[in-house]
């Protein structure tokens, strides 16, 4: 990590574990800055991914980095599967001095959340939304083999 940001590994990974195990409610896992700026740990987990989507469209949003680990489910009638998904948001009040410096620190917190099938990156709500986010996973995903409606 860039000199002065750490990561809080162990918790993070516990909880991206969490997220991972198939038999676990939780179903995304939210890390940010904490207000000192030196350390990157858990902010919330849970099962209702709403609760991300609310804070991130909220005043506080605007200004905070954040990462995301989501767990989805896609396929079609014939198989259902999980998939992973890292975001990374960025508000649009975030100083361009920040916005740089997160490329270097979501090196480290991708080398903990590795395994995921797509990588978002953005400042706009919109893209944050679960329909969207299951969209783009469905076409990275190749051919779909449902009936066709």
């Amino acid at each position: 990590m860039p000199k002065g940001v750490s990561l809080d590994e162990d918790t993070v990974k516990a909880g991206y574990e969490d997220v991972r195990n198939d038999e676990s409610e939780t179903k995304f896992l939210m890390l940010t800055y904490q207000e000192d700026n030196t350390k990157i740990s858990v902010h919330k987990s849970g099962s209702d991914y709403s609760e991300v989507l609310t804070e991130l469209g909220g005043e506080e949003g605007e200004s905070l980095r954040a990462y995301v680990y989501l767990r989805v489910v896609t396929g079609d009638e014939m198989s259902k599967r999980h998939k992973f998904v890292l975001l990374t948001w960025c508000g649009p009040s975030v100083p361009a001095l920040k916005k740089a410096k997160m490329s270097l620190e979501k090196t480290q917190v991708k080398n903990l959340m590795s395994n995921y099938a797509v990588e978002i990156q953005t400042s706009e709500l919109e893209d944050m939304a679960l329909d969207n986010i299951i969209e783009r996973v469905r076409k990275s995903g190749g051919a779909n083999y449902g009936p066709g409606k």
